[in-house]
């Protein structure tokens, strides 16, 4: 296999399906992971002969095994970059005393879907970014995870009723990918080239978030490979914006 090869997760609408998108246009084999191979359907990129589809769920951590095992095969030379989109975020449904009514279950999924599962996944990946040229890993995170963002943010975030979660969820995934990916293995994994980024996509018009002004996922994805590309191992480890600018956290 002589193109870059790039993974992006949750690649069936959205952020995803606009990377995935945008990297097979790139010349890219893009290997997108969908929940369920029926949704790409009518997709932009269903019949695109460098994009391969790999079924993955977040919730099962079996799938994900599967789903490594199968990139495996598409990709035995190795993988250059991976975009770990793939997330859940419960918006809209919150009330002003959610706190008093937790739901247990919710948190749960925002941790698994947010935070282990593209950890797991990523882990069982470098094997194969370890063959590739770039070895980029890229976490869509959020700056709903910066203390000073939400702080600054208050009123916004009261207003669209995000669910308890979603931002503790992320601020966990940053700390995972610095304290597992990059202080953990700096002898392994930074002499070799990888290059770990955390970065908020902007306020993107999904599906997860309709209630005021945005920008679209086209333009999302476009600016975050825009900073993704100049990046290398000798950069510091920052929470990045899609605009290119640094975020507290």
């Amino acid at each position: 296999m002589t193109s870059k090869v790039a993974v992006v997760t949750g690649a069936n609408k959205g952020i995803g399906l606009a990377l995935a998108t945008q990297f097979s246009e790139l010349g890219y084999t893009v290997i997108a992971t969908v929940r369920a191979k029926a949704k790409i359907a009518g997709t932009p990129i269903a019949h695109s002969p460098n994009v391969k589809f790999v079924e993955m769920d977040a919730n099962n951590y079996e799938t994900i095994d599967s789903a490594v095992a199968e990139i495996e095969k598409i990709a035995p030379d190795g993988v250059d970059q991976v975009w770990n989109n793939l997330g859940v975020y419960n918006i809209g449904r919150g009330s002003d005393d959610r706190f008093k009514s937790l739901d247990p279950a919710e948190l749960e999924t925002h941790y698994k879907v947010n935070v282990v599962s593209p950890s797991y996944f990523t882990s069982k990946l470098i094997p194969l970014l370890e063959k590739g040229q770039s070895k980029k890993i890229v976490f869509i995170s959020s700056a709903a995870s910066s203390f000073d963002v939400t702080k600054q943010n208050a009123e916004f975030f009261t207003a669209i009723g995000v669910i308890p979660g979603y931002a503790s969820s992320k601020s966990a995934l940053n700390m995972i990918a610095l304290s597992d990916l990059i202080l953990v293995f700096p002898y392994q994994l930074k002499p070799l080239g990888f290059t770990v980024v955390p970065l908020h996509p902007g306020v993107v018009l999904t599906s997860m978030y309709v209630a005021g002004p945005a920008i679209t996922p086209e333009e999302s994805a476009s600016k975050v490979r825009g900073v993704v590309e100049p990046l290398s191992s000798t950069d510091e480890f920052l929470l990045r914006n899609y605009d290119g600018s640094i975020l507290p956290w």
